[in-house]
């Protein structure tokens, strides 16, 4: 046996199965295999059933697409299998060609655009957060956002794209989603009034800010939640100079609040503020009675 320079006898070559390119081949034939194995619908059953992105069962899809070109609900099946994997420019590509069709099934055209809508997203985050690309990038991501905002959706994937849409400054859009939330979810999260309340004052529009408080009031489950979307409403007209807003909102909406010295007390202050006095002297009474009987039971300040 003969030695190499070195004097240590040679290390072996690591034997391969196949290469990547044989497996590749392999992938195809087995494609080609099952085409005339399996009627058309119980292909299209059997990928669907399938969870496996690897290179056999792209491949597998790849072949199938190249026969059927013009099966959309197999290409959009092979632009999901790529995005799994992490081919995020490949699943694109896959996709592109199906916004080219006018005749396109609705079922299918929804399962596209939500998953262009993924594909920006993931694009979105593989750029610097705030440079030209990143920009660019969010502005398509929210474009299509806003696309399929529309479709129905469950509570916890429209809260994503609310909270998407909010964090990436489309406030228009943001507002419309949390109304939706509030308006089609069981079980209505409080936290989606004070998003839209937040917007609205960042622009500086203090009557809608204040209207969306006082629409969380009736959803407030404890009277210490109604008093804090009360002050809330109010204070926010106050923000805008809008005395005699915040006067005829307080008289709106206090209701069963007045029975709370410390929202007696605030209102009396912002009757003299908004040159009420004889509101203020009308609170002040009431807090009167309220020492001299018997003190009623109320929320705390």
């Amino acid at each position: 046996m003969s030695l190499p320079r070195s004097g240590f006898p040679a290390a072996p070559e690591r034997l391969r199965f196949a290469t990547t390119g044989q497996i590749l081949g392999f992938g195809l034939l087995t494609s080609l295999i099952f085409m005339v194995i399996y009627p058309e619908q119980s292909l299209q059953r059997h990928l669907e059933r399938s969870a496996q992105t690897d290179n056999v069962s792209i491949a597998y899809l790849l072949a199938w697409l190249r026969a059927k070109p013009d099966d959309h609900y197999l290409r959009i099946l092979l632009a999901q299998r790529f995005f799994d994997k992490g081919q995020i420019r490949e699943a694109r590509q896959t996709l592109a060609p199906i916004f080219k069709i006018k005749t396109l099934e609705m079922k299918l055209q929804a399962k596209a655009e939500v998953l262009l809508l993924d594909i920006l997203e993931r694009q979105l985050w593989q750029f610097t957060p705030k440079s030209a690309e990143f920009i660019n990038a969010q502005r398509h991501y929210l474009k299509q956002l806003r696309k399929v905002s529309h479709f129905e959706w469950p509570t916890t994937r429209l809260e994503v794209f609310a909270k998407n849409a909010y964090a990436f400054g489309d406030t228009v859009l943001a507002r419309e989603l949390y109304y939706q939330l509030i308006y089609n979810a069981k079980d209505v999260n409080l936290v989606w009034f004070d998003r839209i309340a937040q917007l609205y004052l960042a622009e500086g529009h203090y009557r809608s800010a204040a209207r969306t408080y006082f629409q969380a009031m009736p959803y407030s489950s404890s009277l210490q939640q109604r008093r804090s979307y009360f002050l809330s409403g109010v204070k926010a007209l106050q923000s805008g100079n809008l005395w005699p807003d915040a006067m005829t909102a307080a008289q709106t909406y206090a209701g069963v609040l007045l029975q709370d010295p410390s929202i007696l007390e605030f209102l009396a202050r912002l009757a003299l503020s908004a040159n009420r006095p004889d509101l203020a002297q009308h609170y002040v009474s009431l807090l009167l009675q309220q020492r001299i009987s018997t003190p009623a039971t109320g929320v705390s300040p």
